[in-house]
C-alpha cells in the first residue's frame, strides 16, 4: 500500500519543482536610477515592448534609486522603450478663478522629463541568460 501513495506523490513533486522553477522564458531585469546625481527616491519604471504582440510588460517601484523585477514576473528576450515617472506628490494649488469645493485638479507635477518619460527616449535589450542591470542617470 505504502507503493502505491509513492507515486502520486513523487509525481506531485516534481510537477511543483517544475512550477517554481519555470518562468516561461522570462529574465530578471534591476537596476539603479538617479535623478540630479542623487539616486532617486520613489517612483515606476515600466518597460514596454518594441512588439505590440509581445507578451510581456513590466513595471516595478522605483525606492531609493532601486527597481528589481523577479524573473517570475521578468521580462521575455527582445527590445524594450522604457519609462521613468515620479510625481513630486504635491496637490496643486486651487487657481483663483476655480469654482468652491474639489476642483478635480489633483494630479502632481512630474519631476522627471518628458524625453524619460511620456515621450521616452529610452531603449534597453533584454538578453536571455545575462544579468540584464539597466541604471539610468537623469540629469
Amino acid at each position: 500500500m505504502r507503493v502505491r501513495y509513492f507515486f502520486p506523490a513523487l509525481l506531485f513533486g516534481f510537477a511543483a519543482i517544475g512550477c517554481t522553477e519555470s518562468s516561461g522564458g522570462r529574465e530578471a531585469v534591476s537596476g539603479t536610477i538617479t535623478l540630479d546625481g542623487k539616486p532617486l527616491d520613489q517612483g515606476v519604471i515600466s518597460f514596454i515592448p518594441d512588439d505590440p504582440d509581445a507578451p510581456t510588460r513590466a513595471s516595478a517601484a522605483i525606492e531609493n534609486g532601486s527597481y528589481a523585477i523577479p524573473k517570475a514576473q521578468g521580462l521575455a528576450p527582445g527590445k524594450y522603450k522604457v519609462a521613468i515617472s515620479s510625481p513630486d506628490g504635491k496637490t496643486p494649488a486651487a487657481t483663483p478663478d476655480a469654482l468652491p469645493g474639489p476642483s478635480g485638479n489633483f494630479a502632481s507635477k512630474q519631476r522627471i522629463p518628458d524625453k524619460f518619460n511620456e515621450k521616452s527616449t529610452l531603449e534597453v535589450e533584454v538578453k536571455q541568460g545575462t544579468s540584464n542591470k539597466f541604471d539610468f542617470t537623469i540629469p
